[in-house]
Formats: C-alpha cells, structure tokens, sequence
C-alpha cells in the first residue's frame, strides 16, 4: 500500500492517498516512507470486522495488540476515492471485490496487480459486475494488470 500511494502522490502533487494494510510492520513503514518523502499519504489498520479469513484476522488481531497505529477513520470508509489500486494475489482480491468498489466513486478508476496471467480471466468475470471496460492493461512475466472503470452498479457487503 505505501509505495503505490506515494508513487500517486509523487505523479500527481495534488494527490492525498489513504493505504490500509493488515501488517503492522507495513503500516508503520509505509507511514514512515511517507514522511521521509513528503508524501500526503496515510496508512491505516482496517476495521476487524471486515476480516473474514482466519489467517488475516489472527495477523491484524497481533497488530491491534501492538497497538499505536490507527484504524481506517469512518470518514475514509466510503465511496470517496477517484481511484484505487491494489497490488495483492488474486484469491484475495476476488473476495474483496465487493468492498473494493464500495469504496471507488462512480467512473473512479481501479488498478489491480498481483494477478497471474492465468487468474485474470476469472478476476476480470468478478469485478465486471462493478467495472465497466475491465481488461488486461498489461502483461510482464507472467504478471498482469487489471484495469476499469467504477460502474453506477451499487455494491454491498455484509461484513460491516
């Protein structure tokens, strides 16, 4: 989440990014990078409830026992980003594409990496029910992104 965000923030100044991230260790680091580089970015911890994999939940409960870094605020938990991106592998992110268009704008942009060629197909047949114009952008080693637009399709999930 940290070098995505900053890399937004270096191509555009005018950019404000929010990451979110399950690991403690990435959040800090990503908020410290961030800092280093005079970045407008903030990483956050998400909310617990939207965890439904044991494995991640039992990874985020160990950061809020850490403590001393902050959840995703209310504020930032809705439709209000022009984009998002997302460099994750691609059992996650089919599971996750409920609450990621929640969170993108109608006609906001989603960029997803982390995807073997191979699982894209099934990714792109996921996400098309909230992504107008979703395709392969581009393909390097075996790798692919995923692009599209935020259709006007509402999106829910039950986890909050």
């Amino acid at each position: 989440s940290g070098i995505l965000g900053m890399a937004a923030c270096a191509i555009d100044s005018s950019l404000d990014a929010v990451g979110v991230d399950i690991d403690i260790d990435a959040v800090r680091i990503a908020n410290a990078n961030a800092v280093i580089n005079k970045s407008k970015m903030k990483t956050y911890l998400p909310p617990l409830l939207e965890i439904e994999n044991s494995e991640c939940k039992s990874v985020l409960m160990k950061a809020y026992q850490k403590g001393g870094e902050q959840v995703l605020p209310a504020e930032f938990d809705a439709p209000i980003y022009d984009a998002l991106v997302a460099n994750i592998l691609a059992a996650p992110l089919v599971s996750l594409a409920p609450r990621i268009a929640e969170l993108i704008k109608p006609g906001g942009f989603l960029g997803l990496s982390g995807i073997l060629v191979p699982q894209a197909a099934s990714l792109m047949e996921t996400y098309s029910e909230f992504f107008d114009d979703i395709k392969i952008e581009s393909k390097d080693s075996g790798w692919a992104l995923v692009t599209g637009i935020r259709n006007n399709i509402p999106a829910s999930t039950d986890a909050r």
